[in-house]
């Protein structure tokens, strides 16, 4: 399994473990694309599991927010035009 979708689980696990799990969710239906398969993934994923790490710790409305845009980020760049699902 290539490392952006490692770096997934490790976030959706601590997202859904800061009760989280509406975002954990959208995560899970994420981590199989092709985005996530490819190099292209790696950064995002990895702010994506710092961001969940944080929320783990301190399930404050910033760090909750902070998840959630990275979500959004995800969500717009995985499913952008062009972007090969397998």
């Amino acid at each position: 399994m290539p490392r952006g979708q490692n770096l997934l689980d490790e976030a959706i696990s601590l997202i859904s473990g800061a009760g989280q799990n509406d975002l954990a969710d959208r995560l899970t239906v994420q981590r199989d694309k092709f985005f996530f398969k490819s190099l292209a993934g790696v950064p995002l994923a990895n702010k994506t599991k710092k961001a969940g790490t944080a929320l783990s710790a301190d399930a404050s409305d910033a760090n909750i927010a902070a998840v959630e845009a990275l979500v959004v980020e995800i969500e717009d760049k995985a499913d952008a035009p062009g972007t090969v699902l397998t």
